[in-house]
């Protein structure tokens, strides 16, 4: 007879920095049928919804003699492609009828298909899911087309270096467990796969005894349970041996391992072998990765990010089976910072394992983990999910109540001490991938539409552009107002960067620690910085957050105290970047370049200023600078995401009614003539010359610089005649590219080249040579075509998510362009014939007016 188990409870205890988050009962009932299936049942009223799960306890680990040839993700995509009684069409057309969303996902030690609708229709879907893990077709032919789509899938995860990182992570930590193979499999040993091969996996593991079925939602179990029966009863029962994974021997030394990759940032990570998901201190190596990496608050956000400024981004993460699992922390740095990285990464986690976190950092770390937890648990999804992943990891359900009790019950010592013991020097791994330039994309954004941004005037001026994407419960809120190097007096430059970071520092209501944990602890993330034209102050939240990040928004912008104890610190900072650019001489090049063809012009300053003028800025510069640039008619706000329109508009009326009109800063048109200039070489202690060759050009609202910008991609790639001439041909250069600098109301070209100090007049003839007869014959209709495909494919990747886009409407609204300029560019890019290349060419590169930039080494004169 069928066995069957009353429903399991585990009571909630408020404790720590639970008791304003209390645990909920997560009441589900296991019943087991008399083939060995189990089947765990959880009733939720809430709403007429229901998550089906058929989770399958096979995974990449368990291939066994086909171990790294991605067989379970093979069988993933498969059962898709028809069963005996269904074809794929019918599979997916039945789904969409009964008003479901069917999808699936390998891991390493499951595999799991699920189908998200009406509660009505559970039974429609258990019938589909059913059929497809009990009936597949395995045929060959789609076999052989399925394969294609996997080989681009991994051809796609080559192209990742986030994804070479992790793969090269699980390979350095482990060397005999599966976990070092990649889910998704060996392309070399994949393609070996037949079709024998996958269905015998099939055969092998779609089996009741090794799987299980969840079902959480508006169900009565009862009814549900005996419709499983009727679905599942007749599976048959076969002999099952579980597959016996090898025991990764103890590390007991460092482990070292780097990836080439063509890329201009470097990725680190650091990572060290931990046990699996069901052991006591999961909870704990959770909470430490939380508060080494995630989020602006984190420790290793805080040091190499903010203090240090040696990393772009942070991360941290514990993952892993039931058996064993790796702790990561992770960077993506410029490679000149690796090593400062790799040292900085480690002091961060010494200082833990020293210390610990302190009791206000921990109640705010478990707050926002219970949080994510919680949030889980709102959707029918997400209680299906959290059930058979304790279900699966300990064949306990009460793991889900035990998991976020324990989070709750944690001090710091547990944090400190987990740290002590996993995460050591000596049993380290350390891996990187170097730099590398994405995948292109190929396909326009899903939603993106010009027509679909609505633009409100709102009565102090501000303008306000939103546009609806309910695609994901996210929203993107980005606030820009006119400031910057045209803004700023020549005694005051760099003022509008020193005031951005001012904002972060604490407002009337806020200490600066609660503007940093604002947002991240409700999943969420804050913007807040400046550039050569703007201040930017923005917000990424989940839906129903968007008064909170809207308010803290305003409060940044209209209530900053700007403290003097932390005004010598960001300016001390920017000082820092100042002098950081200082030794690059490439960087030293082009800025000098700069200075030379807007002598005497706003943009020969940069946005950081210079060390006189940084040093001797005030925090009533600051108030001044901010007083005179956040106003309504100098500003924009841009709202992308799952709101309502008229929703928000209310809502920004109301977070910034105290925003005052104002008036909107001019923008000038620099009008000087350009002239041929040869400026004095620059001496520096580094053993490369530098050439910068640059010419004045147009500005952002020009026409011309569109066929500028194709230029500039025709000259900047490793397959460009500047490459293959000066670097292949002649080995005259390290590196050797262009550079547009498109501003407002100003613009600049540059050629830039890295050399031999005892080749750099042959490099720099030979690069007058180039562009003199670039000039004259403009570009190859094949340079041209090469070009508007990299350029199409890189205004394609910074079209993803609703961030990306809110900027964007917010930008070019502000700059007179319109927001939906931006759309228009792949039309305008497209529309640009070789002869309009030609004549661009000839009116701005003309080498008798270039300005010539030399970083020669030397000891660089006093004064």
């Amino acid at each position: 007879m069928p066995a069957s188990k009353k429903p399991s409870r585990a009571s909630s205890r408020a404790t720590s920095a639970s008791s304003k988050l209390p645990v909920p009962e997560m009441e589900a009932r296991l019943h087991t049928l008399a083939n060995g299936l189990e089947v765990i049942v959880r009733e939720d009223h809430q709403h007429p919804l229901v998550s089906v799960q058929v989770w399958v306890k096979a995974g990449s680990l368990h291939e066994e003699g086909w171990t790294g040839a991605g067989l379970a993700h093979c069988v993933e995509h498969m059962l898709f492609k028809g069963t005996v009684r269904r074809t794929a069409q019918e599979i997916s057309t039945g789904i969409q009828q009964l008003g479901g969303h069917v999808n699936a996902y390998t891991t390493f030690n499951r595999t799991v298909y699920w189908i998200d609708g009406l509660a009505e229709h559970a039974e429609g879907y258990l019938d589909i899911l059913a059929d497809m893990v009990r009936h597949s077709r395995i045929d060959a032919a789609e076999l052989a087309k399925e394969q294609e789509v996997i080989r681009r899938e991994m051809a796609m995860g080559n192209d990742e270096p986030g994804d070479q990182l992790h793969h090269l992570m699980q390979a350095t930590c482990f060397r005999t467990h599966p976990l070092r193979h990649p889910i998704i499999g060996h392309r070399a040993v994949f393609d070996q796969v037949g079709r024998e091969d996958v269905a015998g996996f099939v055969k092998r593991h779609y089996v009741p005894d090794n799987c299980f079925v969840v079902i959480a939602g508006a169900v009565d179990a009862e009814a549900t349970l005996a419709a499983v029966e009727r679905l599942f009863g007749a599976w048959e029962r076969r002999p099952y041996e579980p597959v016996l994974l090898p025991l990764e021997p103890r590390q007991m030394g460092r482990r070292t391992a780097h990836k080439d990759f063509a890329t201009e940032l470097s990725h680190l990570a650091l990572g060290w072998q931990i046990p699996g998901d069901g052991h006591a201190d999961k909870p704990a190596l959770d909470v430490l990765a939380f508060l080494l990496g995630s989020g602006r608050s984190s420790r290793l956000y805080q040091e190499l990010r903010e203090r240090r400024g040696i990393a772009h981004s942070v991360w941290a993460a514990a993952w892993g089976s039931q058996e064993c699992g790796v702790f990561n922390t992770g960077v993506e740095c410029d490679p000149g910072n690796v090593k400062a990285c790799h040292e900085a990464m480690q002091a961060v986690v010494r200082e833990m394992q020293a210390k610990g976190p302190g009791r206000e950092e921990l109640a705010k770390a478990l707050r926002a983990t219970l949080g994510y937890q919680l949030r889980s648990l709102a959707t029918t999804k997400g209680q299906a999910a959290m059930l058979g992943h304790g279900w699966l990891m300990t064949g306990s359900l009460e793991y889900p109540q035990q998991y976020l009790n324990r989070l709750s019950l944690l001090k710091p010592a547990d944090i400190r001490d987990a740290a002590r013991h996993y995460l050591q020097d000596a049993t380290c791994s350390e891996v990187s991938v170097g730099p590398h330039q994405p995948e292109k994309s190929s396909g326009l954004p899903d939603g993106v539409r010009s027509d679909a941004v609505q633009k409100f005037g709102l009565k102090n001026g501000l303008t306000l552009l939103v546009q609806e994407n309910p695609r994901l419960p996210l929203v993107s809120m980005r606030s820009s107002f006119l400031a910057g190097v045209p803004a700023e007096s020549d005694s005051k430059a760099g003022v509008t960067q020193v005031s951005a970071a001012m904002l972060l520092k604490g407002t009337r209501q806020r200490r600066a620690a609660e503007i940093a944990a604002e947002l991240e602890n409700r999943g969420g993330g804050l913007l807040c910085h400046a550039d050569a034209h703007r201040y930017l102050v923005g917000a990424d939240v989940m839906r129903g957050d968007e008064q909170a990040g809207l308010e803290l928004m305003s409060d940044l912008l209209l209530n900053a105290t700007l403290p003097e104890r932390e005004l010598e610190n960001v300016k001390k900072r920017q000082l820092a970047q100042i002098q950081e650019e200082k030794e690059e001489p490439l960087t030293v090049a082009l800025r000098r370049a700069r200075a030379a063809i807007f002598a005497g012009q706003s943009f020969a300053r940069t946005a950081l200023g210079r060390e006189a003028t940084v040093k001797a800025l005030t925090a009533a510069d600051c108030r001044s600078m901010l007083r005179e640039s956040i106003t309504g008619a100098n500003g924009v706000i841009s709202v992308v995401g799952d709101v309502k329109a008229e929703v928000v508009r209310k809502q920004v009326e109301a977070a910034f009614a105290r925003l005052p009109r104002g008036q909107r800063r001019r923008v000038e048109t620099l009008t000087a003539k350009p002239r041929g200039i040869v400026e004095p070489d620059i001496l520096m202690e580094k053993e490369q010359a530098v050439l910068v060759i640059g010419f004045r050009s147009v500005g952002l609202h020009e026409a011309d610089v569109h066929a500028l910008t194709l230029i500039d991609e025709a000259c900047s790639d490793m397959g460009s005649r500047l490459f293959n001439r000066i670097r292949e041909e002649l080995g005259l250069a390290y590196y050797v590219g262009a550079q547009q600098f498109a501003a407002l109301g100003a613009g600049a070209f540059y050629f830039y080249v890295g050399t031999d100090p005892k080749k750099v007049d042959l490099a720099q003839a030979e690069m007058l040579r180039l562009i003199a007869d670039l000039a004259k014959n403009g570009l190859t209709k094949a340079e041209i075509t090469r070009a508007k495909t990299a350029w199409r494919s890189q205004w394609l990747r910074t079209q993803q998510g609703n961030g990306a886009m809110a900027d964007a409407y917010a930008w070019n609204e502000l700059n007179g362009l319109g927001h939906d300029f931006y759309l228009h560019l792949p039309e305008k890019i497209a529309a640009i014939m070789d002869k309009d290349i030609k004549r661009v060419a000839r009116t701005y590169l003309d080498t008798r007016l270039a300005t010539i930039v030399r970083v020669m080494p030397g000891k660089p004169q006093a004064g």
